[in-house]
């Protein structure tokens, strides 16, 4: 009883949390949504200075069911390839059903600055529909950004702004799309382990930590444990690599909301 209350009270916020900035891909959920400093298709939601690290043709595709509510779900994809002395990607993704949606569509760019340093920038148009009671669409474009620096061998610090003009959705209330920073660094500890952490601050609410563990015991195999605070969830989660495929699984536990499960596909023409 308590969870379902609780549900009823949390359930609006979590809808909105479709057109916010969350992290996206199970490999980032599986590691507490650590995840500025991947350097692959997925950056195109968690950090664009990772594109810079595409080197071929490579594509992704994610589903979440949030909190196993119907009506809770999240999906959409992303592909990228180099172009230039660059890299392009284009992604969409959904939130919600067929009584409230939420989409984002948008294009990103990235580039190599220096041998150390890339920088990546992406433009979407974030869309809120709401069909009962006939109250309409409304809809934004917005921007964000990142960059990477790698300072030795085996360190990356990275930091991402989003939405740093403050779109607004909607004029009643003055509703807008969150402005949020987030700074973090990773480290290679060797081939198999890798250890990121960061902090993310939406500039109207509390600093969220993060930190996350991935291990590669095996060529095909990928192990990974995180957590994160406000809201405070522990994550695990596994990848399966198979010539240029890797599926990845994911879980996010809430003390009071339970279990949020994502599956992503990754097509890995260069797989590592």
């Amino acid at each position: 009883m308590k969870r379902f209350l609780f549900l009823l009270w949390m359930i609006p916020a979590a809808a909105f949390a479709g057109n916010e900035n969350d992290p996206t891909g199970a490999r980032a959920a599986g590691m507490g949504n650590a995840a500025l400093g991947f350097t692959d298709v997925w950056s195109f939601w968690n950090n664009q200075a990772g594109l810079a690290g595409v080197d071929a043709f490579t594509a992704g595709a994610f589903y979440e069911n949030r909190f196993l509510v119907n009506g809770l779900s999240h999906q959409g994809f992303a592909v990228a390839n180099p172009l230039g002395n660059g890299t392009v990607a284009v992604g969409y993704s959904g939130f919600g059903y067929s009584v409230y949606q939420e989409n984002n569509v948008g294009a990103a760019y990235a580039l190599q600055l220096a041998r150390t340093l890339s920088a990546g920038v992406r433009m979407s148009y974030h869309s809120t529909r709401i069909a009962a009671d006939n109250y309409g669409s409304t809809g934004n474009l917005t921007a964000e950004l990142g960059v990477q620096l790698q300072i030795s061998e085996k360190v990356t610090v990275s930091t991402h702004l989003f939405n740093p003009f403050r779109a607004q959705l909607n004029d009643f209330n003055d509703e807008r799309l969150p402005t949020v920073l987030a700074v973090g660094a990773a480290y290679r500890i060797s081939d198999e382990l890798y250890a990121a952490a960061e902090v993310e601050k939406d500039i109207e609410h509390k600093p969220s930590v993060r930190a996350g563990v991935e291990y590669h015991p095996a060529d095909i195999l990928y192990i990974r444990v995180g957590t994160s605070t406000n809201p405070n969830l522990f994550s695990f989660g596994l990848g399966l690599e198979f010539n240029n495929l890797r599926f990845d699984l994911s879980g996010n536990y809430h003390s009071l909301l339970g279990y949020t499960p994502q599956v992503s596909l990754t097509y890995l023409p260069s797989a590592k």
